[in-house]
């Protein structure tokens, strides 16, 4: 069978002719150092810059080469691609440099560099609001109703060259940043919002729908198989927002887009760290068909969730993102082994890392995670 019928079969609870492989996201230092040379590939600071300096096109096209050439040297199963900025993207209130790793717009915007996984973030938005006005509304609305086409650019590349033979991973799904950009300010504000102005939130649903559909509608278009929701709901002590929260804002909107997705013909995953123990029975009623990202070290044991959920979701798991970091060689492969011994009866699992392949992890630790797959992950 092909990668797309292996990750097929797979996400049906059933035994491929082997485990496949992919990544929800593999960061540019590894890419770089498996292509030999420079990538804007998840390269966040590198990106920034760019587009800051106005070059959206050089960004893309190095998108688009380097993860083909990537996709095609490490035989990856599934392709995992996200949206990205317009035809034309230019940011008209281009940060200054104001001191070392630090970066201010005229609206009093500020960004830092954060070395821990090599971006530039921005810690202050000078703007935030808990009421939104008719004109807010509007805007969301004509933003899900006429999105421009070239945000899709990677993704209809990576479809019409690999769509027939490889499974395509749309890890784009928007739940949770649509619901609040209106509001701006920093993550602080989007969690008081939902104990202060639930009922505000709320009047982004529809708008939030719409759009949603409106990239499962194109993903169904393209051959996509895999609609992914890649939102962290959970940290390493337990979930971000009390159930009451969790069910009110954001498993109505889950449900409504999953039931969507399924008759269109893909698979709704969802993404998530952390320990999501409290959440799991609702992401399973949501209708989601997989989970990315078991954080074991949040409590989240492989073999516990296989003997709980692992025939109702298919599990895309294998190799720890610390272990990657921080441990050898050695270690690696004795941790792949172990998950492949749980986590491969019966079907339903696809090998990656938790999380991802992440900035300063080594390479070779993830290398020598793919040859131990590839070499033991052979169903009989």
């Amino acid at each position: 069978m092909n990668s797309k019928e292996r990750v097929m079969v797979a996400a049906e609870h059933k035994r491929p002719d082997r485990v496949p492989v992919g990544e929800m996201g593999i960061d540019h230092d590894h890419v770089s150092r498996i292509l030999g040379h420079h990538t804007y590939w998840r390269n966040r600071k590198d990106t920034t810059l760019a587009l800051w300096d106005g070059r959206r096109d050089e960004v893309v096209e190095s998108m688009k080469r380097d993860y083909a050439e990537l996709v095609e040297k490490l035989d990856f199963d599934l392709i995992a691609v996200e949206l990205v900025p317009p035809k034309g993207f230019r940011v008209e209130d281009v940060p200054i440099k104001t001191g070392e790793n630090i970066w201010e717009n005229r609206k009093g915007d500020i960004y830092r560099y954060a070395a821990s996984n090599d971006s530039i973030q921005c810690v202050h938005r000078a703007l935030e609001k808990d009421e939104l006005t008719e004109e807010d509304i509007d805007r969301a609305m004509e933003r899900a109703l006429h999105i421009d086409d070239s945000v899709f650019e990677v993704l209809d590349y990576l479809c019409d060259r690999f769509g027939e033979e490889r499974a395509i991973v749309f890890r784009s799904v928007d739940i949770y940043s649509f619901l609040f950009e209106p509001f701006g300010g920093d993550f602080q504000h989007q969690l008081m919002l939902t104990a202060m102005a639930p009922e505000e939130i709320l009047r982004m649903h529809e708008a939030c729908l719409l759009y949603n559909r409106a990239l499962v509608e194109h993903c169904r278009k393209k051959g996509v198989t895999i609609m992914m929701q890649p939102q962290d709901f959970g940290i390493s002590t337990g979930p971000m927002f009390n159930m009451e929260t969790f069910r009110t804002l954001f498993a109505p909107l889950m449900k409504e887009i999953n039931d969507y997705t399924v008759e269109a013909g893909m698979f709704p995953f969802f993404h998530c760290c952390g320990n999501i123990w409290k959440l799991m029975d609702d992401y399973v009623v949501c209708g989601y068909q997989g989970y990315q990202s078991i954080q074991e070290t949040a409590t989240m044991d492989n073999r516990r969730v296989k003997e709980l959920y692992g025939d109702r979701l298919t599990l895309w798991t294998g190799v720890q993102c610390e272990t990657l970091v921080t441990g050898t060689m050695e270690e690696t492969k004795k941790e792949v082994l172990k998950n492949l011994d749980i986590l491969m009866p019966g079907g339903g699992f696809l090998f990656g890392s938790t999380n991802s392949v992440q900035y300063g992890a080594r390479t070779d630790n993830y290398l020598k995670a793919l040859e131990v797959v590839r070499e033991k992950g052979i169903y009989r």
